[in-house]
């Protein structure tokens, strides 16, 4: 094998060398020590998720049910598919129900933010003729 033959094949292993080297840097899976927290992935998720929410005295106030709920610990928020909410006034009233497609609720749980489809209705009493609210999106304040 001549000399040129010989420094062409050397340059092209050192080539090929250089590129895996390239191509398993690039590859590489992430950093697995990364803090979780930075990160938008969910800690847990409910399926067929119910709560109830009670005042001092023991009687409901509100319950929130939805189809699957998907919890964030980097930002602490909740969010809901088919969220529905039940709440019950203190004066006795007939409760109003307020449906959506999809709910998210942030950490210190005082309040939903319903999007899409949102339709609220609250039935007649002998104070009031009810009604119902078609809307995309709600803020709704829950009393705690």
């Amino acid at each position: 094998m001549s000399d040129a033959r010989r420094w062409i094949a050397g340059a092209l292993l050192a080539l090929a060398a250089l590129g895996s080297w390239w191509l398993t840097g690039s590859v590489a899976p992430p950093d697995s020590t990364a803090d979780p927290r930075t990160r938008h992935d969910p800690d847990y998720v409910i399926e067929q998720f119910t709560s109830w929410s009670t005042n001092e005295r023991g009687e409901r106030r509100y319950r929130l049910e939805a189809e699957r709920l998907v919890h964030y610990p980097d930002d602490d928020t909740a969010h809901l598919t088919q969220p529905y909410l039940v709440q019950y006034p203190e004066d006795g009233g007939p409760p109003i129900h307020t449906r959506a497609r999809e709910g998210l609720m942030p950490g210190d749980g005082r309040e939903i933010l319903m999007s899409g489809d949102v339709r609220t209705a609250r039935g007649a009493d002998p104070e009031s003729a009810g009604g119902e609210i078609l809307t995309d999106r709600m803020r709704i304040e829950l009393d705690r």
